[in-house]
């Protein structure tokens, strides 16, 4: 009995520490050229000695790749157009030197309790080298959870500009520009973007998801818009998917082309759908709004019959992605920081 309490004392410890919270504990550092740190990657770096961290940017570019591997950190920029974190990597070439996509993207996660809030991250290589290959701008591995982009400009030249790939990640992204070619917001497990804009350099998919491992996964895409050149298609996956497209706008350019399974080119099998085809919409519009994208789904039943709100539904209740914007906000607030505010 004495060792199931301590257990289960550990337990809450864990979760009670792991996700992230704003408090006067939280320690403040900083970068620029007037600050401590002139490199993003120096303070991460140096932060690993505090429990929670928020790392304020100075307005500037920055060119430089970054690996986060420690938890509960935020990366704070002054704004979007005013922070630029950059650098031009092709995947093809990294992996013909490294065993594993760790140091193809711009910026690469390993951990948990990550926000990057008022960022632009770019990827340009395909227009120094003209090509669409696949240049990561953000890269999530095994142990990304809990990642939220917020006021932030995703930027790649090619495919896979957001991957963020544990196949049990939970991710939020709201008030973000995102643009690339193939597959270029493609996230595993459960995704919840909002008030975003999508931008589709290619006559390819947009969306990418894999869900296979739970018939709850899901990507949801909320009050945000579609547009890309002439033909862009809106969606596909390789895995069992589920995706969720609410109140948006999907451009003329937008293809007539349902989101549709695509066998991988270099496997020459299907893999199993689990779970059928889940392609649910409601409330779209826009002079690309076709026969697929009408309505054959009803949030109203629901929230709040089911759900306090989409984010509750999304995350099972297990997750408050906007809770932690809004203690962001307020820790702000309190230390007087000059940036543009989360909420």
């Amino acid at each position: 009995m004495v060792r199931l309490f301590i257990f289960v004392v550990m337990v809450l410890g864990f979760w009670s520490s792991s996700a992230q919270a704003f408090d006067q504990y939280t320690q403040l550092m900083r970068v620029g050229k007037n600050s401590e740190f002139k490199t993003i990657q120096s303070a991460i770096n140096a932060s690993v000695i505090y429990d929670k961290v928020v790392i304020l940017i100075e307005p500037g570019v920055y060119e430089e790749k970054l690996f986060i591997t420690r938890n509960n950190l935020t990366l704070l920029g002054h704004s979007e157009k005013q922070t630029l974190v950059k650098s031009a990597i092709l995947r093809e070439h990294w992996r013909a030197q490294n065993p594993t996509d760790w140091g193809a993207a711009v910026i690469n996660i390993n951990a948990t309790d990550i926000n990057l809030i008022n960022i632009s991250v770019l990827n340009d290589y395909g227009r120094q080298h003209n090509t669409d290959e696949h240049q990561f701008a953000v890269r999530g591995f095994g142990l990304s959870d809990r990642i939220i982009t917020h006021n932030c400009s995703l930027i790649a030249d090619g495919a896979d500009t957001l991957s963020l790939w544990n196949k049990h990640g939970r991710y939020y992204h709201s008030n973000c520009y995102f643009e690339g070619a193939v597959d270029f917001v493609c996230p595993r497990g459960t995704a919840l973007i909002e008030n975003s804009t999508f931008y589709n350099i290619k006559q390819s998919a947009t969306l990418w998801h894999d869900g296979e491992l739970d018939s709850e996964y899901k990507l949801v895409v909320n009050n945000s818009s579609f547009d890309g050149i002439e033909g862009f298609w809106l969606g596909r996956h390789h895995y069992d998917a589920q995706f969720y497209l609410l109140n948006s706008k999907f451009s003329v350019n937008m293809a007539d082309k349902p989101i549709f399974k695509k066998k991988y080119n270099n496997k020459n099998k299907e893999r199993a759908n689990l779970y059928g085809a889940r392609y649910f919409f409601q409330n779209n519009f826009g002079e690309g709004n076709y026969d697929w994208t009408q309505d054959n789904f009803r949030l109203e039943d629901i929230i709040p019959q089911k759900h306090k709100n989409i984010s509750q539904w999304v995350f099972k209740g297990q997750w408050q992605p906007k809770k932690t914007l809004l203690q962001l906000q307020q820790w702000i607030e309190d230390r007087q920081l000059n940036v543009v505010k989360p909420m």
